[in-house]
C-alpha cells in the first residue's frame, strides 16, 4: 500500500514538473523584448524571450531557470515563483496556475480567513434533508446546517477551537459511536488531511491541529506516524443514529469556484429512507 502511494505521489510529481515546464517555455515563447523593456538589438533566432532574459528579470540565476524549464526536481520559494510570475506578465489566473504547478499556496489562503457571503451559508441550509458542511482546508467548519448538527455533532456546543472537522471525527465519543468503522474512516480522515496539508507549506493553523491533535489522541499520534496519504475519495458512511438507526450517505466534496479556499462537504443521503429519517430527526 505504502509502495503503491508513494510510486503515484512520485508520478504524481514528475507530470507537475513537465507541465510547471512546458508552462515556463510557452510563456517565455510568447512574450517579445520589448515587453520587459529590453531594447531589441539584431536579428532575434529565439522565439520570444532568452531564457537568460527571464532570469535577469525575475533576478534567479539562469541556470536554475533552464533547470525548472526542464522539468528537474528542485526546490523553490513562494518569492522566486512570485518574481517568475512578474517577469512573465501573469494575469492573475495564470498567477494562481503558476503556483500551483510549483506546489505553492496560492496567496491570501495559507493564513487567510476570507469572508464567507451569505449564499453560501444559504446553500448549506437548503440541502437539507442532507447533511452539509461548509469548512477551510484545514477542516475548520465555518458553517453547518441542520442535518449535519443533529446526524453526527452539533458544533455549537463546543469550544470555537474545537470546531474543527477532524478534531471532531477524532475526539468526539458521539460521532465514534454513530459512524460506522470509526477506526478505518477515521484513518482515511487523517490521510487526507496529511495530503491537504502539503498543499499549504508553513500554514500555522495547520500545524496548530496537528499539534493538539498529537497531545490528545493516541490515535491520532500512531496513525499519523504512519505518514499514510489520501485524495479524496468520495465513499459511502454508515451512520448508526440513537433514535433513527442506520443511515448510508455518500460524501461528496465541492468547492466553489469564487471561494477555492473554502469547501463543502455534502454528506449525500442514499435512498428514500434514508432522508425520511433524517427528515424525521429533524422534525422530533
Amino acid at each position: 500500500m505504502n509502495e503503491l502511494v508513494r510510486t503515484s505521489r512520485s508520478t504524481e510529481e514528475r507530470a507537475r514538473r513537465e507541465e510547471l515546464a512546458a508552462f515556463l517555455r510557452t510563456r517565455r515563447e510568447s512574450l517579445q523584448p520589448e515587453d520587459l523593456g529590453i531594447p531589441r538589438r539584431g536579428r532575434r533566432r529565439v522565439k520570444g524571450l532568452r531564457r537568460h532574459e527571464v532570469a535577469d528579470t525575475a533576478a534567479v540565476s539562469v541556470t536554475w531557470y533552464t533547470w525548472l524549464e526542464q522539468g528537474r526536481d528542485i526546490r523553490t520559494t513562494p518569492q522566486v515563483i512570485e518574481a517568475l510570475a512578474r517577469a512573465l506578465r501573469l494575469d492573475d489566473n495564470g498567477h494562481r496556475y503558476l503556483r500551483r504547478l510549483a506546489g505553492i499556496a496560492p496567496r491570501n489562503v495559507e493564513c487567510g480567513r476570507p469572508e464567507v457571503s451569505e449564499t453560501l451559508v444559504a446553500l448549506v441550509d437548503s440541502l437539507l434533508p442532507h447533511p452539509a458542511h461548509l469548512m477551510r482546508p484545514v477542516t475548520d467548519l465555518v458553517t453547518w446546517n441542520r442535518a449535519y448538527a443533529r446526524l453526527f455533532v452539533d458544533p455549537a456546543t463546543l469550544d470555537e477551537e474545537h470546531r474543527n472537522g477532524l478534531w471532531i471525527q477524532v475526539m468526539c465519543p458521539e460521532l465514534r459511536e454513530r459512524l460506522v468503522d470509526w477506526e478505518t474512516e477515521t484513518e482515511f480522515a487523517i490521510a487526507r488531511f496529511r495530503a491537504e496539508a502539503a498543499k499549504y507549506p508553513g500554514d500555522m493553523r495547520f500545524t496548530q491541529v496537528i499539534d493538539q491533535l498529537n497531545e490528545d489522541s493516541d490515535f491520532f499520534r500512531r496513525t499519523w506516524r504512519r505518514h499514510e496519504v489520501q485524495g479524496f475519495d468520495g465513499h459511502t458512511e454508515r451512520i448508526e443514529h440513537p433514535d433513527i438507526g442506520s443511515v448510508r450517505a455518500r460524501l461528496v466534496q465541492l468547492r466553489p469556484l469564487d471561494h477555492p479556499n473554502l469547501l463543502i462537504m455534502v454528506h449525500m443521503l442514499e435512498d428514500q429512507e434514508a432522508r425520511e429519517r433524517v427528515s424525521e430527526l429533524l422534525t422530533g
